[in-house]
Protein backbone atom coordinates (compact mmCIF):
# COMPACT_ATOMS: atom_id res chain seq x y z
CA UNK A 1 0.00 0.00 0.00
CA UNK A 2 1.11 3.63 -0.58
CA UNK A 3 1.88 5.68 2.39
CA UNK A 4 -0.95 8.55 1.35
CA UNK A 5 -3.67 5.56 1.64
CA UNK A 6 -1.89 4.03 4.97
CA UNK A 7 -1.58 7.77 6.38
CA UNK A 8 -5.27 8.40 5.23
CA UNK A 9 -7.10 5.29 6.73
CA UNK A 10 -4.94 6.00 10.25
CA UNK A 11 -6.38 8.94 10.49
CA UNK A 12 -9.59 9.39 8.98
CA UNK A 13 -11.43 9.14 12.34
CA UNK A 14 -8.74 11.77 13.84
CA UNK A 15 -9.40 15.67 14.05
CA UNK A 16 -6.48 15.74 16.01
CA UNK A 17 -3.75 14.16 14.58
CA UNK A 18 -1.52 13.78 17.81
CA UNK A 19 -2.37 12.73 21.33
CA UNK A 20 -3.96 15.84 23.03
CA UNK A 21 -6.52 18.47 23.23
CA UNK A 22 -7.37 21.93 22.30
CA UNK A 23 -7.23 22.63 25.93
CA UNK A 24 -3.32 21.42 26.40
CA UNK A 25 -2.85 23.34 23.35
CA UNK A 26 -4.42 26.73 24.79
CA UNK A 27 -2.54 26.65 27.91
CA UNK A 28 1.24 26.19 25.93
CA UNK A 29 0.21 29.06 23.43
CA UNK A 30 -0.59 31.25 26.60
CA UNK A 31 2.83 31.23 27.40
CA UNK A 32 3.50 32.98 24.01
CA UNK A 33 3.59 36.66 22.81
CA UNK A 34 1.81 36.22 19.72
CA UNK A 35 -0.30 39.13 18.76
CA UNK A 36 -2.73 39.58 15.81
CA UNK A 37 -2.06 39.35 12.78
CA UNK A 38 1.36 37.37 13.28
CA UNK A 39 2.98 35.31 10.69
CA UNK A 40 2.48 31.53 11.45
CA UNK A 41 2.63 28.40 9.16
CA UNK A 42 1.83 25.01 10.74
CA UNK A 43 3.95 22.45 9.06
CA UNK A 44 2.53 18.98 8.67
CA UNK A 45 -0.97 20.16 9.20
CA UNK A 46 -3.28 17.02 8.44
CA UNK A 47 -6.63 17.29 7.75
CA UNK A 48 -6.05 21.23 9.24
CA UNK A 49 -8.47 21.16 12.26
CA UNK A 50 -5.72 23.11 14.67
CA UNK A 51 -4.17 24.97 12.29
CA UNK A 52 -7.73 26.72 12.05
CA UNK A 53 -8.29 26.51 15.90
CA UNK A 54 -5.30 28.54 15.68
CA UNK A 55 -5.60 30.75 13.41
CA UNK A 56 -9.64 31.62 15.14
CA UNK A 57 -8.51 31.93 18.51
CA UNK A 58 -5.27 33.93 17.84
CA UNK A 59 -6.09 35.93 14.97
CA UNK A 60 -2.57 34.98 13.58
CA UNK A 61 -1.41 35.08 9.62
CA UNK A 62 -1.02 30.90 9.44
CA UNK A 63 -0.47 29.00 6.53
CA UNK A 64 -1.04 25.36 6.50
CA UNK A 65 1.26 23.30 5.18
CA UNK A 66 0.76 19.40 4.00
CA UNK A 67 1.71 16.88 1.20
CA UNK A 68 -0.13 14.13 1.73
CA UNK A 69 -2.84 13.82 -1.02
CA UNK A 70 -5.65 12.83 1.24
CA UNK A 71 -5.22 14.93 3.68
CA UNK A 72 -4.48 18.04 1.42
CA UNK A 73 -8.23 17.16 0.09
CA UNK A 74 -9.51 17.68 4.15
CA UNK A 75 -6.96 20.34 4.77
CA UNK A 76 -8.66 22.63 1.56
CA UNK A 77 -11.87 22.10 3.03
CA UNK A 78 -10.70 23.30 6.40
CA UNK A 79 -9.16 26.44 4.57
CA UNK A 80 -12.11 27.07 2.29
CA UNK A 81 -14.09 28.07 5.37
CA UNK A 82 -11.17 30.86 6.45
CA UNK A 83 -9.01 31.47 9.21
CA UNK A 84 -5.77 30.38 7.48
CA UNK A 85 -3.71 29.62 3.75
CA UNK A 86 -3.35 26.29 2.38
CA UNK A 87 0.35 25.34 0.60
CA UNK A 88 0.14 22.01 -1.23
CA UNK A 89 3.18 20.27 -1.24
CA UNK A 90 6.55 19.69 0.99
CA UNK A 91 7.40 21.73 4.13
CA UNK A 92 10.83 22.72 2.61
CA UNK A 93 9.98 24.18 -0.84
CA UNK A 94 6.99 26.26 1.71
CA UNK A 95 10.23 27.42 4.12
CA UNK A 96 12.23 28.16 1.01
CA UNK A 97 10.39 31.20 -0.01
CA UNK A 98 8.22 31.80 3.18
CA UNK A 99 10.65 34.06 5.00
CA UNK A 100 10.74 34.32 8.54
CA UNK A 101 7.62 33.54 11.37
CA UNK A 102 6.55 34.44 14.63
CA UNK A 103 5.58 30.97 15.51
CA UNK A 104 6.63 27.64 13.61
CA UNK A 105 4.16 24.52 14.54
CA UNK A 106 5.53 21.06 13.97
CA UNK A 107 2.97 18.74 15.47
CA UNK A 108 3.82 15.27 14.90
CA UNK A 109 5.36 16.05 11.72
CA UNK A 110 8.69 15.31 12.42
CA UNK A 111 9.28 13.95 8.56
CA UNK A 112 8.91 17.36 6.67
CA UNK A 113 12.67 17.26 6.60
CA UNK A 114 13.79 15.42 3.91
CA UNK A 115 17.07 12.98 4.65
CA UNK A 116 16.99 14.51 8.15
CA UNK A 117 16.40 12.28 11.01
CA UNK A 118 17.75 13.20 14.47
CA UNK A 119 15.60 16.12 16.58
CA UNK A 120 18.26 18.15 16.59
CA UNK A 121 19.22 18.98 12.94
CA UNK A 122 15.02 19.61 11.96
CA UNK A 123 15.37 21.98 14.79
CA UNK A 124 18.69 23.43 13.47
CA UNK A 125 17.26 23.52 10.14
CA UNK A 126 14.12 25.45 10.90
CA UNK A 127 15.27 28.00 13.08
CA UNK A 128 15.99 30.56 10.15
CA UNK A 129 12.20 30.20 9.55
CA UNK A 130 11.76 31.41 13.27
CA UNK A 131 12.01 35.72 13.71
CA UNK A 132 14.03 36.50 16.63
CA UNK A 133 12.04 36.00 19.71
CA UNK A 134 9.66 33.65 17.49
CA UNK A 135 8.54 30.56 18.55
CA UNK A 136 8.97 26.91 17.66
CA UNK A 137 5.61 24.65 18.96
CA UNK A 138 6.97 21.03 18.93
CA UNK A 139 5.05 17.78 19.10
CA UNK A 140 6.20 14.16 19.35
CA UNK A 141 6.59 11.16 21.39
CA UNK A 142 9.27 10.86 24.15
CA UNK A 143 10.80 7.44 25.37
CA UNK A 144 9.87 7.14 29.15
CA UNK A 145 12.38 3.82 28.42
CA UNK A 146 14.09 2.68 25.79
CA UNK A 147 12.51 1.05 23.27
CA UNK A 148 12.61 -2.73 22.19
CA UNK A 149 14.55 -3.08 18.65
CA UNK A 150 11.46 -3.94 17.35
CA UNK A 151 9.32 -0.65 18.28
CA UNK A 152 12.44 1.29 17.96
CA UNK A 153 12.53 0.45 13.78
CA UNK A 154 8.98 0.59 13.47
CA UNK A 155 9.04 4.00 14.12
CA UNK A 156 12.09 4.72 12.30
CA UNK A 157 15.11 3.76 14.64
CA UNK A 158 16.27 5.39 17.85
CA UNK A 159 17.48 8.56 16.73
CA UNK A 160 13.63 9.74 15.75
CA UNK A 161 12.49 10.34 19.03
CA UNK A 162 13.95 11.28 22.59
CA UNK A 163 13.50 10.82 25.99
CA UNK A 164 11.99 14.16 28.10
CA UNK A 165 15.06 15.56 28.97
CA UNK A 166 16.20 14.74 25.06
CA UNK A 167 13.77 16.82 23.53
CA UNK A 168 15.17 19.61 25.69
CA UNK A 169 18.66 19.31 24.68
CA UNK A 170 17.95 19.15 21.46
CA UNK A 171 16.40 22.25 21.10
CA UNK A 172 19.17 23.93 22.73
CA UNK A 173 21.45 22.44 20.89
CA UNK A 174 19.92 24.06 17.57
CA UNK A 175 19.79 27.24 19.44
CA UNK A 176 16.76 27.54 21.12
CA UNK A 177 15.41 28.34 24.69
CA UNK A 178 13.85 25.72 25.58
CA UNK A 179 10.07 27.77 27.81
CA UNK A 180 7.07 25.53 28.49
CA UNK A 181 6.52 21.73 28.25
CA UNK A 182 2.80 19.86 28.41
CA UNK A 183 2.28 16.19 28.79
CA UNK A 184 -0.98 14.65 26.95
CA UNK A 185 -2.62 12.63 29.52
CA UNK A 186 -2.97 9.24 29.24
CA UNK A 187 -6.79 9.48 28.13
CA UNK A 188 -5.21 11.71 25.44
CA UNK A 189 -2.69 8.38 24.09
CA UNK A 190 -5.70 6.10 24.14
CA UNK A 191 -7.95 7.81 22.23
CA UNK A 192 -5.72 8.49 19.57
CA UNK A 193 -4.59 4.75 19.60
CA UNK A 194 -7.71 3.16 19.96
CA UNK A 195 -9.15 5.61 16.96
CA UNK A 196 -6.27 4.57 15.30
CA UNK A 197 -7.13 0.82 15.37
CA UNK A 198 -10.61 0.96 14.71
CA UNK A 199 -10.48 3.17 11.44
CA UNK A 200 -7.54 -0.14 10.35
CA UNK A 201 -9.98 -2.21 11.39
CA UNK A 202 -13.16 -1.07 9.25
CA UNK A 203 -11.00 -0.44 6.80
CA UNK A 204 -9.88 -3.86 6.15
CA UNK A 205 -13.71 -5.04 6.53
CA UNK A 206 -14.50 -2.88 4.02
CA UNK A 207 -11.75 -4.62 1.57
CA UNK A 208 -12.02 -8.09 3.23
CA UNK A 209 -10.45 -10.37 0.91
CA UNK A 210 -8.07 -8.47 -0.84
CA UNK A 211 -4.14 -7.84 -0.33
CA UNK A 212 -4.77 -4.36 1.00
CA UNK A 213 -7.42 -5.27 3.48
CA UNK A 214 -5.19 -7.99 4.66
CA UNK A 215 -2.21 -5.78 5.18
CA UNK A 216 -4.30 -3.10 6.64
CA UNK A 217 -5.61 -5.85 9.26
CA UNK A 218 -1.65 -6.74 10.15
CA UNK A 219 -1.38 -3.78 10.52
CA UNK A 220 -3.61 -2.94 12.92
CA UNK A 221 -2.69 -5.73 14.67
CA UNK A 222 1.03 -4.96 14.98
CA UNK A 223 0.12 -1.27 16.64
CA UNK A 224 -2.11 -3.21 19.12
CA UNK A 225 0.16 -5.65 20.24
CA UNK A 226 3.40 -3.04 20.38
CA UNK A 227 0.75 -0.25 22.10
CA UNK A 228 -0.48 -2.90 25.00
CA UNK A 229 2.88 -4.34 25.26
CA UNK A 230 5.56 -1.32 25.58
CA UNK A 231 3.91 2.06 23.94
CA UNK A 232 1.10 2.59 27.18
CA UNK A 233 3.97 2.34 30.19
CA UNK A 234 7.27 3.16 27.51
CA UNK A 235 6.12 6.18 25.69
CA UNK A 236 4.52 9.44 26.44
CA UNK A 237 3.80 12.74 24.14
CA UNK A 238 4.50 16.33 25.04
CA UNK A 239 4.40 19.58 23.66
CA UNK A 240 7.20 21.66 23.61
CA UNK A 241 7.69 25.01 23.29
CA UNK A 242 10.81 26.78 22.36
CA UNK A 243 12.00 30.28 21.92
CA UNK A 244 14.82 31.67 19.26
CA UNK A 245 16.28 34.02 21.06
CA UNK A 246 16.69 37.79 20.28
Amino acid sequence: MDSATINYVIYRRHRLMNPMSTDQLARVLAFTDLAAGDKAADLGCGAGFLTQWIASRHQLQITGVERFAPMVERARAAASTGGFRLFEGAAADYLTEAGEHRLLSMLGAIDVAPGLVRPVDIMRALVPSIAPGGWLLWGDPFWRRPPSPRLAMILGGLDRYETLPGWMQAGEQAGLTPHYVSVSSDQDWEEYIWRMNASMSEWADEHAGTPDGDEMRERARILRTLYLEEGRDGAGFGLYLFRRPD
